[in-house]
């Protein structure tokens, strides 16, 4: 086979050699392909020893890391189509909207899964069949059968004016207290936090570009209180280099890298010190969000600070206070 490709290669370049060129490329070809084999590689879509469900589930996570989607978010997807395929028995495409109705109300009913849980768990298996449906692999999505589930509406506040102020007072550090400003002032997700360097701000616009879900950047911005808080902490770093190094660090030695639940613990227990319920990272950009739009920013752009595809996301983060509300009816009744 491999003198077959190589007389291959030689023809399809006569016409475009001398002689001496094409004599001087023949005996490069031989000589560093002689004693070699060639095999031709397998392109099935189901490798050896792999069952057609496996294969279905890896084209799909493939599939979505081609869209930049995090890694945890592909283990989440992952886990839950595997759990329902071990959970009910059957192949994908044998799996009906009752097999669905019934997973749901033995995960609801037995093992007490939230419902908010159960909807994002059912969104992850429509997003699976939705796929299979595009690549013609499967003729139907059974999750459109089990119909959406009714959620308890559960409102999640904002951090109150008194509540942030108790947690910026009881910060024990300057890191701490830089980190709840940056928290506020940027809207940013804890993940987006942690995977920043100090050569990412510009400190003098007191703006910063962070690269959000799928990859994509969207530019956020510094209040005054913010810069000089993050001013503090990294004068008090004063290491060289310190354009490259992270943003937030550990304050023990060797100084590494501040990770996602690195920040939550910081934060839970700067909550419980302060008095304050539920602090967690995700509560700032929340609060930013309310607060931008109790000042009079426009939804749309708050949806863009905060980097979210759709309007009717921004619309859950958003919460309208109670005070607006009143002055609003004063106003207008």
């Amino acid at each position: 086979m491999i003198e077959k490709i190589l007389e291959k290669v030689v023809n399809e370049m006569v016409p475009h050699l001398e002689d001496h060129q094409l004599e001087h490329l023949k005996n490069v070809l031989y000589i560093n392909f002689h004693g070699k084999e060639i095999y031709e590689q397998c392109t099935d879509l189901v490798p050896r020893g792999e069952s057609g469900d496996e294969a279905k589930i890896r084209m799909f996570i493939a599939s979505k890391k081609a869209v930049n989607r995090q890694d945890n978010t592909l283990k989440q997807y992952s886990r839950e189509i595997l759990n329902m395929l071990d959970f009910l028995g059957k192949r994908v495409e044998d799996i009906t909207g009752m097999d669905l109705r019934y997973y749901y109300g033995v995960m609801r009913e037995q093992r007490g899964i939230k419902m908010s849980t159960m909807q994002t768990r059912l969104h992850y298996l429509s997003s699976f069949w939705d796929f299979l449906i595009t690549e013609e692999l499967v003729h139907s999505n059974p999750v459109k059968k089990v119909g959406l589930l009714k959620l308890e509406k559960v409102i999640k506040k904002p951090f109150s004016a008194e509540e942030l102020e108790a947690l910026r007072v009881n910060c024990s550090n300057l890191r701490d207290r830089a980190i709840v400003e940056f928290l506020y002032s940027t809207g940013v997700r804890v993940s987006e936090l942690v995977a920043l360097n100090v050569g990412d701000i510009e400190m003098g616009r007191q703006e910063l570009i962070v690269y959000g879900k799928g990859s994509k950047e969207r530019k956020t911005y510094l209040t005054d209180s913010a810069k000089f808080y993050l001013r503090r902490y990294l004068q008090e770093r004063r290491q060289e280099g310190l354009e490259e190094q992270p943003l937030f660090v550990t304050l023990d030695k060797p100084h590494d890298r501040l990770t996602v639940a690195g920040v939550q613990y910081m934060l839970r227990q700067l909550g419980k010190k302060a008095g304050v319920k539920n602090t967690h990272p995700h509560r700032f950009r929340r609060t930013i969000a309310t607060d931008l739009l109790a000042r009079g920013m426009k939804i749309e752009e708050v949806k863009e600070f905060l980097g979210h595809e759709k309007l009717d996301t921004t619309m859950i983060y958003c919460t309208i206070k109670e005070e607006n509300v009143q002055a609003s009816h004063r106003k207008y009744a």
